[in-house]
């Protein structure tokens, strides 16, 4: 797996019924810039990518996303997000104090 800096500018939803099967659908695509490095040269893409259901009500802002290659309806490979974690953000740090042996 794959993983590059993603920034998220919004989610949009589309919808509708098919009109094969009557069935509702929806789709969540992120409007997104793509920063990765080509052969040692920083490259900027601008796009849109579908987001998976567990994904689909992130909010904006920069994350490290994690892609897989997965097979589209049409039988085309393209990437899909696996995961996303924040980018930049600081982990979070125990209080000085706690943890084993502290005393309440």
């Amino acid at each position: 797996m794959n993983k590059q800096k993603l920034s998220i500018l919004q989610v949009i939803k589309r919808s509708g019924v098919s009109k094969r099967t009557g069935n509702p659908w929806e789709i969540h695509a992120a409007q997104c810039v793509l920063e990765q490095d080509v052969e040692g040269e920083k490259q900027i893409l601008v796009g849109t990518i579908n987001m998976p259901n567990h994904l689909k009500d992130v909010l904006a802002g920069d994350y490290l996303a994690e892609f897989a290659f997965a097979q589209s309806i049409e039988g085309k490979l393209e990437p899909r997000i696996v995961s996303l974690q924040p980018f930049g953000m600081p982990s979070a740090k125990p209080k000085p104090g706690a943890g084993v042996g502290a005393s309440a």
